[in-house]
């Protein structure tokens, strides 16, 4: 009998331990979860199309549905391989997938803008890195067939304002 209760004051701090770790595991594993999914669904989920009102265009049976939904993005440089690093380049580019994402699924629009400066290195690019560019711009908006994307290009797209 004194030589099992023995065994069992020695395990116990190993139980601790095991418990205190299983438990920094689990609230480790929910702040990332939380910090790199669901961060985007919090907040977007705030977001709301503002209700049009009836003018004097518009008749009473005409309802904010009949408007235009539109999402406008600008300015998203995109790093390449020449000045981008990799782990910068994969810490921004996860995030803009993830927000674009989620607010095409919350919010629905009609037709979304990406105004110019999609991309850092237009200038520099040879043909294979901006074939590589375009991929990963593909990948990380796209749409469903019933969004519409338009991007315009930008100085920093094609070159640098005179050149």
């Amino acid at each position: 009998m004194l030589g099992s209760s023995s065994t069992t004051l020695k395990n116990l701090p190993l139980k601790r331990r095991l418990c205190f770790l299983l438990k920094l595991l689990c609230f480790v594993s929910s702040v990332l979860i939380f910090c790199e999914f669901l961060i985007y669904y919090v907040v977007i989920f705030q977001c709301r199309w503002p209700d049009v009102k009836g003018g004097a265009h518009m008749s009473e049976k005409e309802t904010s549905a009949s408007t235009l939904k539109a999402i406008i993005l600008a300015d998203t440089h995109l790093l390449g391989e020449i000045k981008g690093h990799w782990l910068d380049k994969l810490r921004r580019e996860w995030q803009m997938e993830r927000s674009f994402q989620t607010a095409l699924w919350l919010l629905q629009p009609d037709i979304v803008f990406i105004l110019g400066d999609v991309f850092d290195e237009g200038k520099w690019s040879s043909p294979q890195a901006w074939a590589d560019d375009v991929r990963r711009f593909q990948k990380m908006f796209k749409h469903s067939d019933f969004t519409e994307l338009v991007a315009i290009a930008g100085n920093h797209d094609i070159g640098f304002h005179y050149e």
